[in-house]
């Protein structure tokens, strides 16, 4: 009563046939596109995201005390951007007030970058740009004397910027 099947693969081992090599080559496209994936979504992960909710609280705390400290002395400053340079207009700032320019990138936190401020005539303050600057930068320019402040704004064109407490 043992009746044998009939064979509908022709006789031929697994490893000769088309379908299992058809599937297996489906899931390994598929756990390779996953892990390359994986490792650009690691390489270039958005830096918005932060670990210390706590220490940015209180930074932020200290930064609108530092603005409100700029309203108070009456500081008021005008940026100005080319290509090559940064040229601050300055008002109730004193030449040897070290001022110190933080301009940041929305996005790519690597890009940020400092530079210190050279105080030229009639209240001018400038500094030769490191890299491009383009709409969208955040700027910051701050000094410790007479005491703590600081004042803020966002790039809105290369060839010139207003900036405003």
């Amino acid at each position: 009563m043992n009746k044998a099947l009939p064979s509908t693969l022709g006789g031929k081992p697994w490893y000769k046939e088309f379908w299992p090599w058809f599937i297996i080559t489906l899931l390994g496209t598929v756990v390779t596109a996953s892990l390359i994936t994986v490792a650009i979504a690691f390489r270039h992960a958005d830096d918005l995201v932060v670990d210390d909710y706590y220490k940015v609280g209180l930074a932020i705390n200290q930064r609108l005390e530092h603005r409100e400290a700029a309203m108070r002395l009456g500081i008021d400053i005008e940026v100005l951007i080319t290509p090559e340079q940064i040229r601050l207009l300055t008002n109730n700032i004193s030449p040897a007030t070290k001022l110190e320019l933080l301009l940041t990138h929305p996005i790519e936190a690597d890009r940020d970058f400092s530079v210190d401020l050279s105080p030229g005539p009639d209240g001018v303050f400038f500094a030769a740009l490191q890299t491009s600057i383009t709409s969208g930068w955040h700027w910051s320019v701050s000094a410790s004397e007479p005491e703590p402040w600081l004042i803020s704004g966002t790039v809105e064109s290369t060839v010139s910027e207003h900036g405003s407490h």
